[in-house]
């Protein structure tokens, strides 16, 4: 009858820590990919809900028409008109059936301004959007524009 050998084969310490320095090396680059699409994908959100922040508000202005805007020109009673605003509760406080913004709106400024086109007639309004907001390694704006007019008399 053989004798079998008992003795167990096993990693040796030195083994150990070179297999974990090798596969540290082969997961460093992973880490580093995830990290900077995390950052990337943080970017294109941020900048997809400002241009659709930024679509809203200008549709926003459009739906109050010509006069609302007119006289939002001369006396500031409906407060469109601002600079560096955060984005919080609804964009007219005045109109009941105002979009209100949701809590994550409140990273982006914005900034409204109106002017009169140049017209002969002074029938059109220029609305000028600016929206901002800041990332933890730079600062974004996004601009929108439209133009209302006032059509017929």
């Amino acid at each position: 009858m053989k004798m079998m050998n008992k003795q167990r084969r096993a990693f040796t310490t030195p083994e150990l820590l070179m297999t974990i320095v090798v596969f540290s090396f082969g997961l460093l680059p992973l880490i580093v990919l995830f990290q900077s699409s995390y950052k990337q994908t943080a970017q294109a959100k941020n900048l997809m809900v400002a241009h659709s922040l930024g679509r809203t508000m200008i549709s926003e202005i459009r739906a109050l028409g010509f006069e609302v805007l007119e006289q939002e020109m001369q006396s500031s009673r409906l407060n469109i008109v601002h600079s560096g605003r955060p984005v919080e509760g609804p964009l007219v406080s005045s109109d009941g059936d105002s979009t209100v913004y949701p809590e994550y709106y409140k990273r982006f400024n914005t900034s409204v301004k109106l002017e009169r086109a140049s017209t002969e007639q002074n029938k059109k309004i220029r609305v000028e959007l600016d929206i901002e907001w800041k990332e933890p390694n730079r600062t974004f704006n996004l601009g929108f524009g439209t133009v209302i007019g006032k059509y017929g008399n």
